[in-house]
């Protein structure tokens, strides 16, 4: 009898990923890419043909990638754009479908009872916007998530020198996982830590052996001007939901003539006091979760599994961009979170405040959509408010009750 239970949930499981996988094809289109798959792609062939790649472009549709990025994807360009683009959305697929073989691996799914099939549902239905978005703009965010679950899954088997690589792969695509590198620090993981620097720069150094040393040392000073001349528009954006970005818009833009959806038109550069603030709420959200982390050297399995949570959850608010298709990061955090309520023990108290929390971060995310409003202004009026920020710190939340509800008497 158990065993065909067990086979109803796998083929429930099936079914519900095949249809998730044929909608994921069908929102594959040309037409939304311009500003993220056209880029790379554009950018590739500008990389193997040796001319400019970090070109700006008042901070839209500019490649801001390592040159070891262009290298890697420039073989989807010897494609036509189109073919090119399928290939490299089936891998971002894949790439998500790996995420919950490493979480398998992790002995965190079973792929076999209610409750795994239940977890999937709700995880898709909290985060199956962010995954279809970044699919429909041939995004890399989905490539990268798998890079840093794999990171976690290799430091966690003590495989540092593996998961060193991984991680330092990773900076090669976005800096979004350097906080893993602060946390392998805090938990005097030292020895991982040598070898992400030194593989780093391997990676780094590496596209010397096409492009050569002296244009590549080029390439990578270009990179980081770019990096550093993003215009303070962008932080402005309502479709920005980060940290930095609720603030210069609490100091700058809430003040300025224009409407909310005018960001662009913003001129203003960041205030020492929008600076003062983010980093204060990074140390303080950064230190209220992870301050026992250095002294309480062996810890648990599920509190690390929670720690590793909380970096993806932090690592987008303390971005400064952090726009929608980012928030597909936000899988790892929610997994392990629906996780705790499915399956951990814990007084009703605390699975009802979770729970809710949980449940408001959804209705957060789902009114943060046009399509719920008439009114386009009153939907500016609550884009300004950072709904999806507000999902996030309410993820965060969850995830600190979970930490500390199980080793409540530990530091």
């Amino acid at each position: 009898m158990q065993n065909l239970q067990n086979n109803y949930v796998r083929y429930g499981i099936a079914a519900f990923v095949f249809i998730i996988t044929v909608f994921l094809v069908f929102s594959i289109s040309s037409k939304r890419t311009a500003g993220d798959f056209d880029v790379y792609y554009a950018s590739s062939q500008c990389y193997l043909a040796k001319a400019p790649v970090y070109t700006a472009h008042n901070g839209i549709n500019e490649f801001k990638y390592s040159p070891l990025f262009a290298l890697v994807f420039s073989p989807l360009t010897m494609l036509n754009k189109t073919a090119a683009l399928y290939v490299w959305s089936v891998l971002n697929i894949l790439s998500l479908y790996l995420i919950f073989h490493l979480f398998y691996k992790l002995k965190q799914m079973s792929f076999s009872g209610p409750r795994d099939l239940l977890l999937i549902i709700c995880l898709f239905a909290l985060t199956g916007r962010f995954i279809f978005n970044d699919i429909k703009l041939g995004q890399v965010n989905i490539l990268l998530c798998y890079l840093m679950v794999l990171t976690m899954y290799l430091e966690i088997n003590k495989r540092y020198f593996w998961a060193a690589v991984t991680l330092a792969l990773s900076l090669m695509v976005k800096f979004f996982p350097l906080l893993f590198l602060v946390y392998f620090i805090l938990r005097r993981r030292f020895e991982l830590a040598a070898f992400t620097v030194l593989m780093a720069v391997f990676f780094l150094l590496l596209p010397s052996v096409y492009s050569g040393f002296d244009l590549n040392l080029k390439y990578l000073h270009d990179w980081l001007v770019l990096l550093k001349s993003s215009p303070s528009h962008l932080l402005c954006s309502v479709k920005n939901n980060s940290l930095i970005s609720f603030y210069a818009w609490f100091f700058i833009a809430r003040h300025d003539i224009y409407r909310v959806i005018d960001y662009n038109m913003i001129t203003k550069p960041l205030t020492p006091e929008i600076y003062y603030f983010w980093g204060t709420s990074c140390f303080v959200f950064f230190s209220a979760f992870f301050y026992d982390t250095f002294f309480v050297k062996n810890k648990e399995i599920k509190t690390v599994f929670l720690e590793y949570s909380c970096l993806f959850v932090c690592g987008l608010l303390f971005n400064p961009l952090a726009y929608l298709n980012a928030l597909v990061f936000l899988i790892v955090p929610y997994f392990f979170i629906l996780r705790y309520l499915f399956y951990a023990q814990m007084d009703r108290a605390r699975f009802v405040i979770i729970s809710l929390l949980t449940f408001f971060g959804f209705i957060f995310n789902i009114v943060d959509q046009r399509l719920f409003f008439n009114d386009i202004e009153r939907f500016y009026v609550l884009v300004q408010a950072k709904p999806l920020m507000w999902t996030m710190i309410l993820l965060y939340l969850s995830l600190w009750m979970a930490k500390f509800s199980l080793n409540p008497k530990k530091p």
